[in-house]
């Protein structure tokens, strides 16, 4: 339970952005739930390519991705604890930082019990857990399981492995790596401050698997595939840690025939509609979820709003989609027919530096 008292009762959330430290690359943002108007409340600078955000599950604690190379000589990214004002939701100080001894961390997690956060390298090929202390504060790396595989049919972008997302599995102790470059989920048992490997579930050859998200009632899982423009949807066996695949649905319209890759991927609380972005098409795509098997039918396709949507999310009520724009640098807010499912636009929007990574208040 949060103990933030302006947290999304507000309407705030953060957004991360590519910039160097002299920029501002994280922003606390309000909408107004009322009409999805967005403003900005406060900029943050000193966060270099603050490409992914997580929150501790007490609301005390905003975690930012630093996706870069190397820092002060030492090779790898890093991963920032920022200390959340319970009164106001706004940012304070950098409270702690750790490397994620791999380069260019792109994705970051946080388990529900608030003990671990994970983190996904990019051009690295591995992820990295970090113990918690009962504060929120980062711990250096415990465990680094690195990726390995021969290249992928996409030479330009499965040329190694390429961690792009981590995430864990809700109500067990399993977590599972997205990797783009090996086409397949590698799923983790965590034991204590390790991680151990139970599961590797293959995917087709160039699908470029990215981003995962679960469904929250059935024992199913969806994963976006940014090289074949798909999701994959997959059973889970809770008690074993594995995986296994299914169907895969496009996420483009028929007849399309230009470039796009897909990006974020959602899932709504109510477990009834599934939304996955398109890079090149410029769109959301809508799934209805089937209640029974997780199968998935198309219902709607939706310009973003914008160019390259990497990431967008759903507000916490479930009454707007807001659509993070990278190339345009805009957010876009539209308002979401819970009971249809569907996505219209409000007309409402926020100007913001390279937009990539939204996350909203507890």
């Amino acid at each position: 339970m949060s103990t933030s008292a302006n947290g999304w009762n507000e309407g705030i959330f953060y957004v991360g952005s590519y910039g160097e430290k002299k920029d501002a690359t994280i922003h606390v943002c309000k909408i107004n739930k009322e009409t999805g108007a967005l403003s900005i409340v406060q900029r943050v600078n000193g966060v270099e390519n603050a490409s992914f955000l997580a929150l501790h599950p007490d609301g005390k604690r905003l975690y930012a991705a630093k996706e870069i190379e190397a820092s002060n000589g030492v090779a790898g990214g890093e991963v920032v604890a920022i200390a959340i004002q319970t009164d106001s939701g706004l940012l304070g100080e950098v409270t702690s930082l750790a490397s994620t001894v791999g380069a260019h961390p792109c994705y970051i997690s946080v388990n529900e019990a608030g003990t671990a956060l994970y983190a996904a390298n990019y051009t690295g090929g591995s992820i990295s857990l970090h113990p918690l202390t009962a504060d929120g504060e980062l711990e250096a790396a415990s465990a680094v399981m690195q990726h390995e595989c021969e290249p992928g049919p996409v030479a330009d972008r499965q040329e190694k492995p390429h961690a792009h997302c981590v995430s864990p599995v809700p109500g067990t102790p399993y977590v599972c790596a997205v990797d783009l470059g090996m086409d397949a989920v590698v799923t983790y048992r965590q034991e204590g401050r390790t991680l151990v490997k139970t599961d590797e579930t293959a995917f087709f050859r160039g699908a470029g698997p990215r981003h995962i998200a679960y469904h929250p009632s059935l024992n199913v899982a969806y994963v976006a595939n940014e090289l074949a423009s798909s999701v994959t949807l997959l059973r889970i066996d809770r008690n074993a840690g594995v995986l296994r695949v299914e169907h895969t649905y496009s996420t483009l319209p028929e007849g399309y025939e230009g470039y796009n890759d897909s990006a974020d991927i959602h899932v709504s609380a109510d477990g009834r509609y599934l939304y996955s972005s398109n890079r090149g098409h410029n769109s959301i795509a809508v799934f209805a979820i089937s209640p029974e098997s997780g199968e998935l039918s198309p219902i709607q396709h939706i310009s973003c709003g914008g160019e390259l949507p990497r990431n967008f999310g759903i507000t916490p009520d479930g009454a707007y989609v807001l659509a993070a724009n990278g190339k345009t640098n805009n957010i876009a807010v539209f308002r979401r027919d819970q009971e249809q499912g569907t996505l219209s636009p409000t007309g409402h929007e926020l100007e913001l530096n390279i937009p990539v990574c939204i996350r909203f208040g507890l």
